[in-house]
């Protein structure tokens, strides 16, 4: 019981120091590119995951907040809060990856606003765009991050196909 929290808390631990670490890093050792790419990945795929448990909190949370006023209940729901860590399946196993609560928080609250329709996949893009490119500047790294790409169209590539057909 005590050697699984202390455990936990070491993995948190690591994965908060790793992602750090990258800022110190020097860019031109071959290593230190690898680590930081690493990382760099992990932490795309860790705010994917945080946008989507914030949509799926945020449904639930509606749930509980239509049962509060059926039922007449003067307190309702708040929106929870996301930590920045999640547990991540790799090719080497489970992994712990962390980003900074900030870009937790604003991924967390895209997924729950994209859910109630608050924004469009459009609005999330440019805002996760936002995120992505402070991302690579506290990383240092000049390796591409595109996040939320499963919200954008899968037919754009056969529009500009379409376009330049004559008929």
């Amino acid at each position: 019981m005590f050697g699984r929290k202390s455990k936990l808390e070491r993995l948190k631990a690591n994965a908060q120091s790793d992602f750090l670490r990258c800022k110190d890093m020097d860019s031109a050792d071959r290593y230190n590119r690898m680590f930081v790419s690493r990382i760099a990945q992990r932490a795309k795929t860790n705010l994917d995951k945080i946008f989507v448990q914030g949509a799926k909190a945020e449904e639930k949370r509606q749930q509980e907040l239509s049962k509060a006023v059926k039922e007449g209940k003067k307190t309702f729901p708040q929106r929870a809060q996301h930590d920045g860590y999640n547990s991540l399946k790799g090719t080497t196993g489970v992994v712990l990856s962390w980003v900074p609560e900030d870009y937790a928080s604003t991924m967390y609250n895209l997924g729950a606003d994209y859910q109630i329709q608050e924004k469009n996949a459009h609005e999330c893009l440019e805002a996760a765009q936002r995120v992505a490119e402070k991302l690579r500047t506290d990383l240092q790294t000049l390796q591409t991050i595109e996040l939320l790409s499963f919200l954008t169209p899968k037919d754009t590539a056969g529009d500009a196909r379409d376009e330049g057909q004559d008929t």
